[in-house]
């Protein structure tokens, strides 16, 4: 007893200097699919890989819960779920908030042959524009009022259909994520409707988003942060980066 006992303070002291756990199974809750950031159906995507591959970095493997954006903060509320993805601090549940991980980032994205002058969210009023759909509620004051008075203003649940529209040049202007827009526009079933060469422009008048990870257990929250600081600095998270990266002929 006494040998198992020495074992088990040697371990704890080793552990506190190491900074390290037990590798551990982290029940997370995930989005639905939100390509290229969440591919449910094949298990991947940008932001899943990032942060499977960070857990993985500090011995902890990733068990996902897909579920939809509703109920992921719920689970981490009711404690079905020991993490939570696509977070951020002023979310109102109280974990521990990983660095940040993503960023997410939307643009007013128009067909460099346009030479269109867009300056702000005010500048759209003047054009034919397709937001993703919900874009009022997440865009902001100036922007919902933007699309209350524009009557070409209009929002497109099925977003591939957003690249289609572009490059057919049936609207002018397509409100969306950088990341989502090149992956829809690079999937056969845009390419099969549209050509996608004609170059594009993104006028960066929104501002960026950082997304963190939630985490009930800090020890936890600390691997993933020291983990993701790994795969930066050894390139994985790079490689990652471009593993998603549609191609677009961009201005």
């Amino acid at each position: 007893m006494k040998l198992k006992r020495l074992a088990a303070c040697a371990l704890t002291a080793w552990m506190a200097v190491t900074g390290t756990t037990h590798a551990a199974d982290v029940q997370m809750a995930v989005g639905r699919s939100l390509p290229p950031y969440v591919i449910i159906n094949e298990w991947r995507g940008l932001e899943y890989d990032i942060v499977r591959e960070a857990l993985a970095a500090e011995g902890h493997t990733l068990v996902p819960h897909f579920t939809t954006f509703a109920r992921v903060m719920r689970e981490m509320a009711t404690g079905l779920a020991d993490a939570a993805m696509t977070m951020r601090a002023d979310s109102g549940i109280n974990a521990c908030y990983s660095d940040s991980h993503i960023t997410y980032r939307n643009y007013a994205i128009t067909l460099a042959s346009q030479n269109l002058n867009i300056q702000s969210v005010q500048d759209l009023a003047k054009y034919s524009v397709v937001g993703f759909q919900n874009a009022t509620t997440f865009l902001g004051l100036d922007f919902r009022t933007m699309a209350a008075l524009n009557p070409q203003y209009r929002e497109e649940a099925q977003q591939f259909l957003q690249p289609v529209a572009l490059f057919s040049e049936r609207v002018d202007v397509v409100v969306a994520d950088r990341n989502i827009f090149a992956w829809y526009a690079a999937q056969p079933e845009v390419k099969a409707r549209v050509p996608i060469t004609a170059a594009v422009r993104f006028h960066p008048i929104f501002p960026p988003t950082d997304y963190q990870v939630a985490f009930r257990d800090p020890q936890i929250c600390a691997d993933f942060n020291r983990g993701l600081k790994k795969i930066r600095q050894n390139g994985l998270y790079d490689k990652i980066m471009s593993r998603y990266k549609g191609f677009l002929n961009e201005e």
